[in-house]
């Protein structure tokens, strides 16, 4: 179970960064899709994987603890890395603001 949690984590890691690829693209067509180079990509997915992995973890034990749904944890490890940057965001504007 823990191993597909992961899974969804990382797809919601992916699909954030396909969005916002996506809107890019929608806004200027001409330009095409940037993509960015491996190491970016590869950077991106491990920052990814270690904040929403740190957000996760709390909040999955609540979940377990209250003996909440198996799909809610899925959708909960999605939701964590497609928005894990603008919680970081979040944080960071929080101590520099």
């Amino acid at each position: 179970m823990e191993e597909l949690l992961f899974l969804m984590l990382i797809a919601g890691i992916m699909a954030s960064w396909f969005w916002s690829i996506g809107w890019e693209y929608l806004h200027d067509p001409s330009v095409g899709l940037l993509l960015e180079s491996p190491t970016e990509i590869a950077v991106r997915l491990a920052l990814g994987i270690i904040a929403a992995a740190l957000t996760f973890v709390p909040v999955y034990k609540e979940i377990a603890q209250a003996g909440g749904e198996m799909w809610v944890s899925y959708v909960v490890a999605f939701q964590n890395g497609f928005f894990w940057e603008a919680a970081l965001d979040a944080v960071v504007r929080h101590f520099t603001g």
